[in-house]
């Protein structure tokens, strides 16, 4: 059984928790999950076997923090540190499905955005005109601003997932999450404008960025098969 066939497993067996061992075992499996460094098949399998440990108790009328203690995190840093790393072929594979996602969002957006303010309300021009040189740097800038946040989300949520308190600050972390992204998305801006123009200028038509969105798309999604694939050998 392949990691996405064990997560739709795992997602209807855990419709069988009660409310108590449901937020339980959740921030378990949102710990686990967020190493995603780690094998993604083996981590799968591990969340797999913890479900089936808590709903045998559940069925004793036990719950899952008698059967894995009140300190779930320190159990769960056990469990991480045993399951391997991932494949480093299938690591590579699966940054470079990111970022061509990454790009492809990108000139889906702004392909049939500039297409429609010039066709539908005449706004702006039916041509983009860039820097070859300029283009690339901002691209490579951009991913890496893009990695870097999600580096710190994860981490930001690795360290809110167990607190008791979660839901008391609820609107705490949505404006920590809110500042953050947003002063993320400032710095995509101000890489735009303050990037100077060197390289060969080209112009071609908005809605070829479009196009270009779709391609990549299609490449990303075939990388993810070849790496779902890796992991069947």
């Amino acid at each position: 059984m392949n990691a996405k066939a064990i997560i739709e497993l795992n997602n209807e067996k855990r419709e069988q928790l009660n409310e108590g061992n449901l937020k339980y075992y959740e921030d378990m499996l949102v710990y686990i999950r967020l190493n995603t460094n780690k094998s993604e098949q083996q981590t799968e399998e591990v969340l797999l076997e913890l479900l089936e440990h808590i709903l045998g108790a559940q069925e004793e009328g036990r719950t899952a923090e008698e059967v894995f203690g009140k300190d779930p995190k320190a159990y769960c840093k056990e469990i991480i540190g045993e399951i391997p790393v991932e494949n480093r072929k299938r690591q590579i594979l699966f940054i470079s499905s990111i970022i061509l996602q990454f790009l492809a969002i990108i000139s889906l957006t702004h392909g049939i955005i500039g297409f429609g303010l010039h066709y539908f309300f005449d706004l702006g021009s039916a041509n983009i005109t860039f820097s070859i040189g300029s283009g690339i740097a901002i691209l490579i800038i951009d991913v890496l601003i893009a990695f870097l946040f999600i580096i710190i989300i994860f981490k930001w949520l690795k360290t809110t997932v167990f607190k008791k308190d979660k839901k008391q600050k609820k609107w705490v972390e949505f404006l920590q999450v809110w500042a953050f992204s947003t002063f993320s998305i400032g710095l995509f801006v101000l890489v735009i404008y303050l990037m100077p123009d060197f390289g060969t200028t080209v112009s071609i038509p908005t809605i070829y960025l479009a196009g270009l969105g779709v391609f990549l798309y299609l490449v990303s999604f075939l990388i993810e098969r070849k790496k779902h694939s890796i992991q069947l050998k």
